[in-house]
């Protein structure tokens, strides 16, 4: 408790059942100018506070600028209104600015939701007691999800999760999830609050405070309740390809993939300009949920596209010179998953590549979209043979054994796992020649120089394989 001298000054408009409860909860610690409209309600609480000579009363409308010319502002900290009638808050908002020139925060309870655009240009704080009420009563009924009211934006980019379910973000190190636009801020375990290192893991039963885009995070609280695989939906909510008649059996393959995952929408991007009106009868057999978005020249564009996009779909047909150049810029412009698609579909199983600078990440993907497709899934590691290695490659072995282990732990069940021995391209293509329907997953190092002198394993993989392939771009660590 502060001081008689210490304490602090503030308006409260209003003095209804919100008006009443903050002046009886602030009146400890402030000096309080409390104003309401009905003389009636201002001598009840005049009998009510009467021991407290920090707080005074003004009976008065709210909106007239005679009832404000009867307050002293110049030691006002904040103004509150608690009005149900928007126009008087808002009139309540436009006389501190505009006519008094006040710069004191103000806090508006809004019942009226509809009109806060109306309050924007006043630079208030929006408080809905609605939103308010509605979230507690969610809470205590669900007791595992909980949108944060009056934090940060309001819009659900934080939220307090109770872990319920076994997934795959449960019991692995933070340091190997790849978060993409979220992240976790504290974890609440057995009444104490943990701060998240690398080294820490999520368990079932641990309350989760998530932060990031509203959206991803509402697609994460399936996963952390239910431990339902949700890709892509983690990274965004569609997949998104161009379209031309040249690229037929690539928008195929990607319509397929989209139905057997989570995605939403196909967004197809017209090729040049083409007029895919002509193609209608045939994209409705192919795809059940898509929209036609903006023609482009160029299929590096896709990655500018701000559609909600989870993953990306390139038309992939080998040209020994123009397949170089043109990957390394996808791998250097990618900020989000995407597929070499090479048209062929359906899978018959799943192969990860943990020749990657992310493992476990690639290993993650690669069995929770198996477990979406209902695939076999199989993981490669491809190393030189006992005599060649150097202590950094029996340590990536190690590491990669270790993860499997791992991963066999979380779901109970066990996973094919080859150890290749000798050059990593090399194997890893041998590997894929009589799984040629096959998907190929791997992650790699977005810092990486890619160039003939510096040779990036997944690059060249990727290059090579006849496979259709999911690359994940990573660059995002809680080191």
């Amino acid at each position: 408790m502060v001081s008689e001298n210490e304490k602090r000054q503030l308006v409260i408009f209003g003095l209804g059942f919100f008006g009443s409860k903050l002046l009886e909860k602030l009146s400890k610690d402030w000096n309080i100018v409390a104003v309401d409209i009905n003389p009636e309600r201002i001598e009840e609480l005049k009998e009510q506070f009467q021991d407290r000579e920090n707080v005074s009363f003004i009976t008065g409308d709210a909106s007239s600028i005679l009832t404000w010319k009867k307050l002293d502002l110049s030691g006002v900290k904040y103004i509150i209104s608690t009005i149900k009638d928007s126009d008087v808050s808002l009139e309540v908002c436009r006389i501190a600015r505009d006519v008094f020139d006040l710069n004191t925060p103000i806090l508006v309870l809004l019942f009226d939701e509809d009109r806060e655009k109306e309050f924007e240009r006043y630079e208030v704080s929006i408080i809905k007691p609605a939103e308010i009420i509605s979230n507690a009563v969610i809470s205590k009924i669900e007791k595992n999800y909980t949108p944060a009211a009056n934090i940060g934006l309001g819009k659900g980019e934080i939220i307090e999760v109770n872990i319920l379910a076994r997934s795959h973000l449960v019991d692995r190190k933070l340091k190997y999830l790849r978060p993409s636009r979220w992240r976790i801020a504290a974890i609440y375990r057995d009444g104490e609050l943990i701060i998240p290192t690398g080294e820490e893991r999520i368990r079932v039963g641990d309350k989760v405070v998530l932060i990031g885009d509203p959206k991803v995070l509402e697609n994460l609280v399936n996963i952390l309740l239910k431990g339902i695989p949700q890709f892509p939906l983690q990274f965004g909510a569609n997949f998104g390809t161009v379209y031309h008649p040249k690229f037929k059996k690539s928008f195929e393959e990607t319509a397929y993939f989209k139905k057997n995952t989570k995605a939403h929408k196909l967004l197809l991007f017209p090729y040049k300009n083409y007029d895919i009106r002509k193609d209608f009868d045939y994209i409705k057999e192919v795809v059940d949920s898509f929209e036609v978005k903006s023609s482009v020249s160029d299929l590096l564009e896709l990655f500018d596209m701000n559609q909600n996009i989870g993953v990306v779909s390139f038309p992939f047909v080998k040209k020994p010179l123009f397949v170089w150049f043109k990957l390394k810029k996808i791998f250097q412009k990618a900020t989000k998953p995407f597929l070499l698609s090479r048209g062929i579909y359906p899978y018959k199983g799943i192969v990860v590549s943990l020749n990657c600078p992310d493992p476990a990440f690639a290993l993650e993907m690669g069995i929770e979209i198996a477990r979406l497709m209902k695939l076999p899934l199989e993981v490669i590691f491809a190393v030189m043979p006992v005599e060649l290695r150097g202590i950094e490659e029996e340590e990536a072995l190690k590491e990669r054994n270790s993860i499997i282990n791992d991963f066999e732990h979380i779901y109970k069940t066990g996973i094919k796992y080859s150890v290749l021995e000798g050059n990593p391209v090399k194997k890893t293509l041998e590997y894929l020649k009589d799984r040629k329907e096959h998907l190929l997953i791997l992650s790699y190092d977005k810092k990486e120089e890619i160039s003939v002198f510096n040779p990036s394993v997944p690059f060249y993989i990727a290059k090579d394989s006849k496979n259709s392939t999911l690359c994940f771009p990573v660059e995002e660590s809680y080191e």
